[in-house]
Order: C-alpha cells, then structure tokens, then sequence
C-alpha cells in the first residue's frame, strides 16, 4: 500500500471497528504514544492509547446499544478529518470534530473537539459581545 493511502485505510478500519464496537481494532488505531488535545477543554487532553481504552470501554459498557453516527469524513494527505456524533449512556448525543494526524498507519496526534451541547441563552452577537465587552451589539 503506498504511503498516501494509508489514512484512508485507518478510517476505513476505524470506522468499521465502531460500527461492530470491536475495542481491540479500534484501539489498535493509535499510535502507543498517541498525543490528544481537546482544545475546548483543555484538562480533557490525554495521551497513550491505553487511556483511549478505557473511554471507550466505558462508553460501550454504560450504553452496548450506544450509536456512532458519522456526519462527514476528509483524508488530507496525513490527515483524517471526522466529524460525528457519539450517544452515551443518558441519552445524549455528543458531537465531535476530529482531526487526526496519521504516521505509519497510525493516529499519532489528534486535536478532538468535542462537548456536551447546551444552550447559554446567546444570541451570536451576544456571544461576540461577551467576548469582547464595551462593545455595542444587540443580542
């Protein structure tokens, strides 16, 4: 398999290790020394599959009938991009954008976006404006 091929087979055995919430092929994905940054919560970072493991060992253990729904996919050069949404043991569905950096086959890097979905009562511009206060916007 040539080398720019190899993130399309990851999401490939990726996508089909949630699909049959197969653990040892899904965590067989990431790199041992994987780095993963939640940049909307930044205490949420991790490395190591093994830590990987164990969430999702969680979330299937919580929720068997849990859904793994793909809304879109991308491969870049080495990068996967995947959004989805992932339903957890209450019911809720979490969405997720993730970007994935592969590197001999395997998810080396992620940046994963990810948080439970809530309404804060602003509007966009009230958002902005609470971003930057003193400014005037109508919410």
């Amino acid at each position: 398999m040539d080398d720019s091929d190899e993130p399309a087979a990851l999401l490939d055995r990726y996508l089909n290790a949630q699909t049959n919430k197969d653990l040892e092929s899904l965590v067989s994905c990431w790199h041992p020394e994987v780095v993963a940054v939640h940049p909307l919560r930044p205490d949420r970072s991790w490395s190591g599959r093994e830590t990987y493991r164990r969430a999702w060992a969680r979330i299937w253990e919580d929720n068997p009938a849990s859904r793994f729904e793909v809304i879109s996919t991308a491969v870049v050069g080495n990068r996967v991009y995947l959004e989805a949404l992932v339903e957890h043991a209450n019911g809720t569905m979490v969405p997720n954008m993730n970007v994935l950096e592969v590197e001999d086959g395997l998810i080396r890097r992620a940046r994963v976006y990810t948080d439970v979905p809530m309404r804060d009562g602003l509007s966009m511009d009230g958002f902005v404006e609470s971003l930057n206060p003193g400014t005037a916007t109508s919410r």
